[in-house]
């Protein structure tokens, strides 16, 4: 990573040093995967042809799954990207991985919205702990859909993640909650939650001009 755009990512809390470590964490993670998937494309190979095709399709699963974290990675250039672009293949990534298969439709609509890439990495931080969130909490397991809009007004940027399940109470503020919020402040934008019987509603909204990324908030440990 560059150093000046390490720089552009840190903050007063997190120094490039640490950025370095997440880049790589990441690749670490990453490799893993390929291993595993490669362990089960011979067993696979070799598998009797009843547990061949279920080992084949374990294999593809963390294929996905590791496009879906590579998604995620640090960006690696100082450079403008297509917000809506960035969100939906991450969230195609995640509907193949796991969410197609348990009958959850993942679906995103986007206006064209040019942004750092910086500031894409950090949204798309925001939104894929938003759908795992939606997931666990508002359709706890059931089939249902999730819907990721991102829209363009009046300076600023709006994101809403929003599910069909049925999330009436307010769930406890955990580890993911506080991170969501944390990336939210370096967005110097705001987070709020709305959950109903008849679903849930997460709004994010923060300035398309980029400010200087704001302090990083300390997400403390899990609840």
């Amino acid at each position: 990573m560059p150093t000046e755009f390490a720089d552009a990512l840190a903050t007063p809390d997190q120094p490039p040093l640490a950025l370095h470590l997440v880049e790589e964490i990441s690749h670490r993670v990453i490799n893993e995967y390929g291993e595993a998937i490669a362990i089960l494309s011979i067993a696979a190979s070799r598998a009797s042809e009843m547990a061949g095709p279920a080992l084949a399709l374990a294999a593809e699963r963390l294929r996905a799954m590791a496009e879906a974290h590579r998604s995620l990675l640090v960006p690696v250039a100082d450079e403008e990207m297509d917000l809506g672009l960035h969100v939906g293949k991450l969230c195609a990534c995640m509907s193949r991985a796991s969410l197609g298969e348990r009958g959850i439709r993942l679906t995103v609509a986007s206006d064209e919205i040019p942004l750092n890439a910086a500031r894409c990495w950090r949204v798309g931080l925001i939104v894929s702990e938003l759908v795992r969130n939606a997931v666990r909490h508002g359709l706890k397991g059931r089939q249902g859909s999730i819907r990721v809009a991102l829209n363009r007004s009046g300076g600023r940027i709006w994101c809403l993640v929003c599910d069909d399940g049925s999330a009436s109470a307010d769930p406890p503020e955990g580890r993911g909650r506080r991170l969501i919020r944390a990336l939210t402040a370096e967005l110097a934008g705001s987070v709020d939650w709305k959950f109903t019987q008849s679903g849930s509603v997460v709004g994010l909204q923060f300035p398309l001009a980029t400010p200087r990324l704001a302090r990083a908030h300390p997400i403390g440990d899990a609840i």
